[in-house]
């Protein structure tokens, strides 16, 4: 199997080194071409106004909004596959609420509870929110009583950095929902 890993932002190689660690072969996407023979794209966070930017200008935006590939969004990738005010991939039937937790001065690591009662580190950066999720779509982690995590099919929005962890509980999630 190969992952693709958006390359154009974000944190790309944290997410190759995930990817890796499952044993797993990571690919960089940075062109249309580059989405060939890959089984699912994770897209990094970073700025999801200049993220959308870099997608169309790439021809990818493009190609993703044509393709079933499953996603994996975390933090601005969450944003881009989700729906708000901005244009996006609308991938999954939530509404998601940019820089909900303020600036980036008001970034912060919290502990999520997963649908296990697991507990994990997240890392949230200048982190939007999960604001209203459709009857298809499945919470699957919260920080208090917010839904920071979620899935509909195969694809999962995260609006923290599982990435800057060295837990690889989500990516391994959305790794089994692709077998």
């Amino acid at each position: 199997m190969n992952i693709g890993i958006l390359a154009l932002q974000g944190a790309v190689s944290e997410h190759i080194s995930s990817i890796e660690k499952n044993e797993i072969n990571a690919i960089k996407v940075r062109t249309p071409a580059d989405l060939q023979n890959i089984s699912g794209l994770i897209m990094p966070g970073g700025e999801s106004t200049t993220l959308r930017n870099l997608l169309k200008n790439s021809g990818l935006w493009k190609a993703i909004s044509q393709s079933s590939l499953p996603i994996m969004g975390t933090c601005a990738g969450a944003i881009l596959i989700g729906k708000c005010q901005d244009e996006t991939f609308g991938k999954i039937d939530m509404i998601i609420d940019r820089n909900y937790y303020g600036r980036q001065k008001d970034s912060f690591e919290k502990n999520i509870r997963m649908e296990n009662n697991k507990i994990f580190k997240g890392v949230f950066i200048r982190a939007p929110a999960i604001t209203s999720i459709g009857n298809k779509t499945k919470p699957i982690a919260w920080a208090d009583d917010d839904i920071v995590g979620c899935i509909e099919g195969k694809n999962m929005a995260l609006t923290f950095h599982p990435e800057l962890t060295n837990d690889l509980t989500f990516h391994k999630l959305w790794l089994e929902r692709l077998k």
